[in-house]
């Protein structure tokens, strides 16, 4: 299987100079996580800029800084195999694809999930029980949005569980919940200053500098009030086609794997799923 294959082909790219703003309406306009980023005039590849990266910088307004520019690259003519191992060996989602210096497709883990696993059925014999994630972060459903948010950023994580007080599953909440009620304030902050030793004797207090920042804010509310309550969920034994049929129908990433009456075991992402066509675990 080659990469043309199952690539997007002519994604929309980000011309440089640009400024964040900019990009968040391409975000919205075009409801996508990623684009290519190119120069403007040459259509150079610089990278890829991403909706939760410009997200989580807000005082930021110059794209070029918020740019990913190590990033992987493939062919058309590349085997799939080549591709989902930059992806596993970059642990990165998509990788650009480049015909003779320009950006001609793109292709990610939903790509392959989409347009390839789901759709061979000799992944019908293979579990996913040696595929999925053991060791899973979880966030109680008492839990501030901007708490939340930080547990997705810090376990690198596009989902999250969400558990109540006996410990059971009862929702999921991925970065898009998070972010899409955001918004983008200044506010002003304060940061004292020191004074050298020979200026201590004529000061009185402690001299105070203010600024403006940007900050990200999120509404003060648990993270029930915004979490999916009807999870799509994987038992370990299903197969590595039924779980992506099933990442396919919902146009979901991950799906918790549950054992015996309900107990969550585990989580199974995309990503782990194309591990399987490098026969890597």
């Amino acid at each position: 299987m080659k990469v043309k294959s199952i690539m997007t082909p002519d994604p929309v790219v980000i011309e440089l100079p640009a400024t964040r703003g900019y990009a968040l309406e391409l975000f919205k306009k075009h409801n996508v996580r990623s684009f290519p980023v190119v120069r403007r005039g040459t259509k150079e590849l610089v990278g890829i800029v991403s909706i939760k990266r410009v997200l989580v910088n807000p005082d930021e307004d110059q794209l070029a800084m918020l740019v990913k520019r190590d990033i992987p690259v493939v062919k058309p003519t590349d085997d799939l195999k080549k591709a989902v191992r930059l992806m596993l060996d970059y642990d990165y989602r998509r990788v650009i694809v480049v015909d003779e210096g320009k950006v001609v497709g793109i292709l990610t883990v939903g790509d392959i999930i989409r347009r390839y696993l789901s759709r061979h059925e000799k992944y019908k014999k293979i579990e996913i029980e040696p595929y999925y994630q053991r060791n899973v972060s979880v966030v109680w459903k008492g839990t501030p949005l901007k708490a939340a948010l930080k547990a997705l950023l810090l376990c690198n994580a596009m989902a999250i569980p969400v558990i109540d007080d006996e410990g059971n599953l009862i929702g999921i909440v991925d970065e898009t919940d998070l972010l899409k009620d955001s918004e983008v304030v200044r506010v002003m902050k304060s940061s004292a200053l020191s004074a050298s030793s020979e200026e201590e004797w004529i000061l009185e207090s402690q001299p105070t500098l203010l600024f403006e920042k940007a900050e990200l804010q999120l509404p003060k509310k648990p993270v029930e009030d915004i979490m999916t309550r009807d999870v799509v969920i994987a038992t370990p034994h299903m197969s590595v086609y039924d779980v992506a049929n099933k990442m396919t129908k919902y146009r979901i990433e991950q799906l918790p794997v549950i054992r015996g009456e309900g107990d969550l075991v585990g989580l199974i992402r995309d990503m782990d799923l194309i591990k399987v066509i490098v026969n890597r675990r």
